[in-house]
């Protein structure tokens, strides 16, 4: 049991020597060495026992950390290689929580795929360069190849696909959908009506460092805020990288600048995985994005796309002798389960659209040396179900894979009692390991995040709000911030709605849990045991496209409640 802990900006980890109080003024202490302790003794404190194993031995509770380790942090450079500063930070956390007794799954984390379009976890360099290779626009609704090449030197760059985002290729709903239309399911995109050139700042062949374009451009900060960021997943820049991620093995130049680069640091991940003893699993992808939108032939194959690529990086491993057995975990199209919603059946249901053959001769392989386990999130949408019965479906897809582990890696509940709550009952539905969404030492970053304003910027009311309204007068002082570099970490796509001292919260059963839910939710202890297994209710407006929010527009707590009553005002 445990939480996220994934910073999504640099420094992309506190920094091993920085130091905070957590209870007093005096009582100083390393941020990650103090975080890991307070899990392990989170973890000896909770009243939770979780059911006996199937021999009937008794189980105890160990902490872990779903730790990411995101491309764009471990190759700011093109090529194959890992920074070595990246190799230092990371070992050094991953020691840090081992010293402490806290297990870790590495997560190759994304959102989004790229800085470059207002997410993150993969390079921009790989987004920038696809552009260079772009076909004409029509290619994002045709199947025919001819369109995926660029014959016409005299037609403007605009008539190209886009896959970054710049003046000339503008954030963007997915081709054929405009924006007027976007707005009325809520996947427009907006853009800062201060900035005379709304994409130009930090865009690729623009000033300023393309890797920062997701913090420093005021209109991604527009689209990519806690409540609003699932709009990117819609657009036309990312369901047009994906779909090339996807491939990525089965053409030259995406395999020389993606899928290469990106093995290698899978094969380093492993290498830590047998350094280190509390590393669990390298997990390969976090919430696969829907791609090739609005070509619904590419789309109703896009399950199969996911777990081929998948198996494509397995099997390169498998190739690699000197690559150790380490443990995988895999997902699927935003880390969702079979049947955990219509969209998703739908998605299933084709011949062309379940597990590829060869595919499942990886997973089997993997399954049958106790190296492959099932990563999955619960968020409403796109589940349409319960809690547990998403758990349920994990488990059913598990038995498919070989009866391998599940891993319910991300969820998200409005408070640490409820996400004390929710651990609970995960694990007695049957989960062998729980992460939250996610863990944040709020008494370091002064934050729900791990994002850290300067106290101007604080005072001033923050930078940006839930729902993605610009405070320009801290925005102003923290944009000098990006410009030079100092900056730290970033409150986008869902970096919100953290906590700390969680695991100590977890109740003594599940069903004491169902009642802590429904007393929270309802009022009603008289209907514990029946609301808590009700479906979660989408957000207004919401599509089985969007994401479920990670935060809470109205929170009381929030750290942009004053941006936005100064906005209001």
């Amino acid at each position: 049991m445990g939480g996220n802990f994934v910073v999504k900006a640099q420094p992309y980890y506190p920094p091993l020597d920085a130091v905070c109080f957590h209870k007093s003024p005096e009582d100083f202490k390393q941020v990650v060495r103090s975080n890991a302790q307070m899990m392990f003794q989170g973890a000896q404190q909770m009243a939770y026992v979780p059911p006996p194993a199937s021999n009937g031995d008794a189980r105890p509770v160990v902490p872990c950390v779903r730790l990411g380790a995101m491309m764009e942090a471990a190759m700011k450079e093109k090529g194959n290689t890992v920074d070595e500063s990246f190799k230092t930070t990371l070992e050094g956390v991953v020691k840090t929580f081992q010293e402490e007794g806290v297990y870790v799954f590495l997560d190759m984390h994304q959102d989004a795929c790229a800085t470059t379009n207002g997410g993150e976890g993969y390079p921009w360099w790989v987004t920038a360069d696809f552009q260079t290779r772009a076909g004409c626009k029509l290619e994002q609704c045709c199947c025919c190849c001819c369109f995926s090449r660029w014959c016409c030197e005299c037609w403007p760059d605009s008539c190209r696909s886009p896959y970054i985002t710049t003046p000339t290729y503008p954030l963007q709903p997915f081709f054929c959908l405009c924006n007027c239309a976007a707005r009325l399911c809520n996947l427009d995109i907006e853009t800062y009506d201060q900035d005379p050139v709304p994409w130009e700042p930090y865009s690729v062949g623009s000033e300023g460092n393309p890797a920062w374009m997701n913090v420093g451009n005021a209109s991604m900060r527009r689209n990519n805020a806690d409540s609003r960021w699932s709009r990117l997943l819609t657009t036309a820049q990312v369901q047009n990288t994906a779909k090339r991620i996807y491939a990525s093995k089965h053409n030259d130049a995406d395999r020389e600048i993606f899928f290469d680069p990106f093995v290698s640091l899978v094969k380093y991940l492993c290498s830590v995985w047998e350094k280190y003893d509390n590393v669990i699993a390298v997990e390969l992808m976090n919430e696969p994005p829907v791609a090739g939108l609005p070509n619904i032939f590419y789309v109703l194959t896009l399950w199969a796309k996911i777990l081929q690529f998948q198996a494509d990086v397995m099997a390169e491993l498998e190739k690699d002798a000197a690559v150790p057995k380490c443990p995988i975990a895999i997902a699927n199209w935003t880390s969702t389960v079979e049947n955990e919603s219509f969209f998703i059946k739908l998605l299933t249901c084709l011949p062309c659209s379940g597990t590829p053959r060869e595919a499942k001769k990886i997973f089997d392989s993997f399954a049958g040396q106790n190296r492959l386990i099932l990563s999955f999130h619960f968020y409403s949408p796109p589940a349409t179900g319960s809690f547990e019965e998403v758990i349920q479906l994990a488990k059913k897809n598990a038995i498919k894979l070989g009866g391998i582990p599940i891993y319910l890696s991300e969820y998200f509940e409005n408070g640490a009692q409820l996400m004390a709550d929710k651990l609970a009952v995960a694990v007695d539905q049957g989960a062998n390991a729980v992460t939250y969404w996610q863990y944040v030492d709020r008494d370091y970053t002064k934050q729900d995040g791990w994002y850290i304003y300067p106290e101007e910027v604080r005072a001033l009311g923050g930078v940006v709000s839930n729902g993605g309204i610009i405070n320009t007068p801290g925005w102003d002082v923290y944009k000098l911030t990006v410009a030079d570099g100092t900056f730290w970490g970033a409150y986008i796509t869902g970096a919100g709605g953290g906590r700390m001292n969680v695991l100590e919260l977890v109740p003594a059963t599940s069903s004491d849990a169902a009642k802590g839910i429904t007393k929270a939710s309802a009022g009603d202890k008289g209907v514990g045991d029946f609301l808590a297994n009700l479906p979660v209710p989408w957000p207004k407006g919401f599509t089985s496209l969007h994401h479920g929010l990670k935060c809470d527009p109205n929170s009381d707590d929030s750290p942009n409640k004053t941006a936005r009553e100064a906005k209001n005002v």
